[in-house]
This record gives structure tokens, sequence and C-alpha cells, in this order.
């Protein structure tokens, strides 16, 4: 049992991150760190209209911690970036299981000549406001017949690799879905826009009250049951709030109080400005 430990704790040492390699065949100034990086997913069919820069991957490397699926796309972007690739196509996707700690992914990237064309989710960012062209979705007057738009937002969350040395960490996320968010011709003006971005930064807003939540309960993904129970009262009254913010406003067609949402809106975000990030 003591020749076990030592031998485990011996592979955490020199293990502690998992790999990531570039292929890279067509040589490219680097992009800011800022850059916007579209990934796309093992399931997504999209086709890249652009010409291959490299593959690039990150995998296990034995008994690694910080690379679970969420992490795995931050340095697959990092990797990205510093190709000059602005597209990253996931090729390959395996899970972690019993003989890794790792969610193992590969990809191609590309440099396009405008991402957003393949989004399919934005993650939020007070940087990053919605345009109408983020709107990509049909829309459905049948079920929101009142409606000039629709926003279609949401958070979750996911852990990190599990470790017999490390406690796993959860991670929140904010996400606008493109292709089920929508405009009608007559709602693409300036002020419905405003009303739309609200709804995305409530969600916002309760992406920071669960990772605030999370952190206060201590809680890892070891406790499944705790932070499930956390998310759901959380995610209730999140919904309670999206729906009294349209019913207040009126949809936005309240003017004086669609700019009281907006003022309360900004200064929530402020106050949990401490948790806007993993």
């Amino acid at each position: 049992m003591k020749k076990t430990l030592l031998l485990l704790v011996f592979l955490s040492v020199i293990s502690c991150a998992p790999k990531l390699k570039s292929n890279i065949v067509k040589t490219l100034p680097a992009l800011d760190e800022n850059t916007l990086v579209v990934v796309l997913s093992v399931v997504d069919e999209q086709k890249v209209s652009a010409e291959l820069i490299g593959e690039i991957k990150a995998i296990d490397n034995g008994f690694s911690n910080n690379c679970s699926y969420y992490e795995g796309v931050k340095n697959l972007k990092i990797l990205a970036r510093k190709a000059g690739a602005n597209l990253v196509k996931i090729t390959k996707y395996k899970p972690a299981n019993s003989l890794s700690t790792c969610d193992r992914l590969w990809a191609n990237i590309y440099k396009v000549d405008n991402p957003k064309d393949y989004e399919k989710e934005i993650t939020w960012s007070s940087n990053r406001k919605l345009t109408w062209d983020d709107f990509k979705g049909r829309p459905d007057t049948l079920q929101f017949p009142n409606a000039l738009a629709v926003t279609h937002s949401g958070f979750g969350y996911e852990s990190s690799s599990i470790s017999v040395f490390k406690n796993s960490k959860l991670f929140v996320q904010t996400v606008f879905n493109t292709d089920k968010s929508w405009v009608l011709p007559e709602g693409r003006n300036d002020y419905v826009l405003k009303h739309e971005q609200i709804h995305f930064d409530i969600t916002e807003i309760y992406s920071r009250i669960l990772r605030k939540a999370l952190s206060d309960s201590n809680i890892t993904s070891t406790a499944s049951g705790k932070a499930s129970a956390i998310f759901s009262t959380v995610f209730f009254d999140y919904k309670k709030r999206q729906q009294a913010y349209d019913e207040e406003t009126k949809h936005g067609l309240k003017q004086e109080t669609q700019e009281k949402w907006e003022a309360i809106v900004a200064i929530e975000l402020a106050k949990y400005d401490f948790y806007k990030s993993n």
C-alpha cells in the first residue's frame, strides 16, 4: 500500500498538466489574445471555406489535472491564436474515463474571413455586445405571438478532471444560442436590441450568483447532488427574474421601466464582478 501511494504521488508530480501539441502547415502572424476564435464541436457539420492552417490537440499526460472539456477548449483557442487561426474545428473527442483523468481533444484550425458566420454559441463578455447578425434563428410567432425578438440564452456547469490528488472544480458558463435566437424585420432597431442584450446580461448575473453559491458552499464535482440542488435553486430564481423583466417592461415597450431595469442590471453585474470568471 505504501509503495502504491508513493508511486501515485510521483506520477502526480511529473504529470500535472495536459499535453498541448501543434502541427502547423501554414505560417501566419499570431493573433491578439482578445481576438475572437470560434470553436465548432465534433458534431457540427458546417463546411469550412478556408485553407487549413494546421492541426492541434490537447491530450492526456498521465494523471493530469486541469484538462476538462472546458479547459481543453480554452487551450485549443490559445494554440489557434498563436498560429494565426480564428476557427477551431474539433475532429475527435474522448471524454475522461477510468483510464484517463482528461477529456482529450483533436482539432483542425483555419483562418476565415468572418468567424462570426460560424458561431453557434456566444459566451458572455463585457467586451462583446450582441448584434442583430447574432440572431440567426427562424422566427416562431406561434409560440411567441407578441415578440419582436427572442433571446435564447442560459447557463450551466461542468467539472474539471477528477483526480485523487486534487478536488475537481466546477466551471460555470453563460452562453447565447445563435440558431435559437431570432428577430422579426420590424424589430431590427437599437432599442429592441438593447432589450435583448439585457436578457443576456441577466443570464450572466445568475451565472455569477451560481459561482458564488458553489464557492460559498465549497462544492466540487464530487458532491454532485449538492451542486445540482444549488443549480436548481439559482435557475428557478433566474427564470422568475427573466419573466419579471418582460412583464414589467411589457417586452421593452415601457421605456421608463426599461431604463430602470438597465440600471439595475448594471448595478448587479458590478455587485457580482468578483465572480465574473471561473
